[in-house]
């Protein structure tokens, strides 16, 4: 998981870089231990992030879409079923 991640690469790193206070160390060889143990370079963190933020909200998206239609289709049957008991009542 990516959402918590240790600082490497010198005294000014942050301890926590899921905690939002990430700062440089002055140099491009910064990086970050992930929770799994995986030690990578900020800017692949920053990557890999994004990468699971865009999954989880394809997933949530595509799971509105099946409720929306879910919706609609139990709209639909309502609707049927009260114009029909509406003519039932007038038969």
């Amino acid at each position: 998981m990516l959402g918590r991640a240790a600082m490497k690469g010198g005294p000014s790193a942050s301890s926590h870089a899921a905690d939002g206070a990430v700062r440089s160390n002055g140099g491009s060889g910064a990086t970050v231990v992930t929770d799994a143990g995986q030690e990578v370079t900020v800017s692949q963190f920053v990557a890999q992030l994004d990468e699971a933020a865009r999954r989880r909200l394809d997933s949530i998206h595509q799971r509105l879409r099946l409720l929306e239609q879910q919706m609609e289709t139990l709209e639909a049957e309502v609707g049927k079923a009260r114009s029909s008991s509406t003519m039932d009542t007038y038969a």
